[in-house]
């Protein structure tokens, strides 16, 4: 806040918020606690085993979190490296949006590859079509499309490829086994921070999915990217939530449900 004035009365020193009103200046401080609040209330209401939770304030740098580093069987936020890596080749020019990709058979069979049974809306068997580098991205990012995952996976990280897993250490700090998928909430939210970065297509990608009406979407009343994850009894949900000072927040869960993840991310923001 912008404080207008400070004035010393009979009952204690008070300050003037500008457009706002007076307050006391015990309630005031200098310093920017914000994430400390955040971090009592995740200690608070979700120190849970089954909760793997991460926030960083971009602004500043600080950081909070429950089990933060607890790795999870992470499902379709394994996608969120993938993504990151076109982005980066596109910034290079190594790639373009309106590039082409067969759909072929080897694409569903190699180490980060989704079973192409799951969510999304191209054939789940290969059907030697052509499919462009936007419209891949667009249906891994809003649909959380496995067959476009591995189409892009294949093609533009060569099978996850030595340089791709080198570029996610770089990123997460850590190895990442492509085969397991088992990822931390603060891992996904560092490849989350990083796509913010770049900026990119992906990312305005992410800010318009068919999931923007749960999970951390439904929590908070401004824009958010982010990236959904289901398996099972595993719902996650990784997110850029655009307040005025945009913050990560990536919330893993286990044998919970999307209205407590809305729940947590409402708590946060």
């Amino acid at each position: 806040v912008n404080i207008v004035q400070i004035v010393q009365t009979v009952k204690g020193t008070y300050a003037q918020i500008e457009g706002q009103g007076w307050v006391s200046m015990e309630f005031l401080d200098d310093t920017d606690n914000r994430m400390d609040k955040v971090q009592e209330i995740l200690s608070s209401k979700y120190n849970k085993a089954d909760y793997s939770i991460y926030v960083k304030q971009l602004d500043t740098g600080k950081e909070a979190g429950i089990n933060q580093d607890q790795e999870m069987y992470s499902a379709s936020v394994t996608k969120l490296p993938y993504l990151y890596y076109v982005q980066e080749q596109l910034d290079q020019k190594k790639l373009s949006l309106d590039q082409k990709f067969k759909y072929i058979g080897a694409v569903n069979d190699f180490a980060g590859a989704y079973e192409p049974e799951g969510s999304g809306s191209i054939a789940k068997s290969a059907d030697d079509k052509e499919y462009s580098v936007q419209d891949l991205i667009n249906r891994v990012a809003k649909e959380s499309d496995n067959v476009a995952h591995n189409i892009l996976g294949y093609y533009v990280t060569n099978q996850s490829d030595g340089a791709f897993k080198e570029k996610m250490f770089t990123i997460m700090g850590e190895d990442w086994d492509v085969n397991d998928k088992l990822t931390s909430s603060k891992m996904a939210g560092k490849v989350m921070e990083a796509i913010y970065n770049q900026n990119g297509f992906v990312l305005e990608s992410l800010s318009k999915t068919d999931f923007d009406n749960q999970r951390i979407a439904k929590g908070v009343s401004v824009k958010v990217a982010h990236k959904i994850g289901d398996a099972d009894e595993f719902k996650h949900d990784t997110a850029i939530v655009y307040t005025d000072s945009p913050f990560v927040l990536s919330i893993f869960t286990k044998n919970s449900d999307y209205d407590t993840i809305a729940k947590i991310a409402k708590d946060v923001y």
